[in-house]
């Protein structure tokens, strides 16, 4: 192989790529479901998240997020605050989206010299502008979300729920997605926002632990991750999640295959 050659496949892997379509399989049927798809934002237009469904032949327009200066904007009722990195550093939204006089929620978001999430703190307006309701700690080991923890922000701080992430040290992802099993809020973004660095190595197995008003295990939830399979340039895409679905993944069950668009 040429020189020349050499060097076109290594500009070709250097490529800028984003996630552009998450497609669902189901399991008996080998059949898609749709597509969730999202639009790359260029200087004219914002970015968009749509749903194809594969059934009715129909788009259905989720979101579009539009950038101004460091806010980036889904409505009027919520948006999220960058810093100079363009990473999250607050989410301001409603407890429902669709009702503009429903309860605003304000999450924040703090990062460690590394520039991995380390602590997420959830406010309730409504509750008390300046102590969160919940605050959340991640724990980070050689490049991978270990471990999270979620306490009330007052009374006796009780723990309410952890998690822990179990990888495949042999499989390395390359600017693939963030396995965030607690962020709820941002499930319908989660393609399109940077929080931080995401984690190294691609995960077996997450398990959740909820805990009851004294400090105990209630309930315990476990996804599994298999089939993980690659594109030339060592992308994913497609795997096979099986379990309990987690809130902050916008994913079920089953076969799910991933398309990027690049630059």
């Amino acid at each position: 192989m040429s020189q020349e050659t050499n060097w076109a496949d290594r500009a070709l892997r250097e490529k800028s790529c984003a996630v552009s379509s998450i497609i669902p399989y189901d399991s008996y049927s080998g059949m898609a479901y749709g597509s969730l798809q999202i639009s790359e934002a260029s200087l004219n237009a914002p970015e968009k998240i749509e749903w194809y469904d594969s059934i009715r032949h129909s788009k259905t327009e989720y979101a579009v997020l539009r950038l101004n200066g460091d806010t980036l904007s889904v409505s009027e009722n919520e948006y999220f605050l960058l810093d100079h990195e363009n990473r999250i550093i607050e989410f301001n939204t409603l407890e429902d989206t669709s009702d503009p006089n429903s309860e605003p929620y304000r999450f924040t978001y703090l990062y460690d010299e590394k520039g991995q999430l380390s602590k997420k703190k959830w406010f309730l307006s409504a509750r008390n502008q300046d102590l969160p309701f919940f605050v959340y700690n991640y724990t980070w080991l050689e490049g991978n979300l270990a471990r999270s923890e979620v306490r009330e922000g007052w009374g006796d701080k009780r723990k309410v729920m952890s998690s822990e992430l179990l990888y495949d040290q042999g499989l390395v992802a390359r600017d693939f997605l963030y396995f965030f099993p607690d962020a709820h809020e941002l499930t319908p973004y989660i393609f399109s926002i940077n929080a931080g660095k995401k984690s190294k190595n691609l995960p077996q197995r997450i398990l959740v632990k909820m805990y009851d008003g004294e400090g105990n295990e209630q309930e315990t939830y476990q996804t599994d991750f298999k089939g993980y399979q690659f594109s030339d340039d060592n992308r994913v895409t497609e795997f096979f999640v099986s379990g309990d679905v987690m809130d902050g993944l916008p994913m079920m069950n089953g076969r799910i295959r991933f398309e990027y668009q690049c630059k």
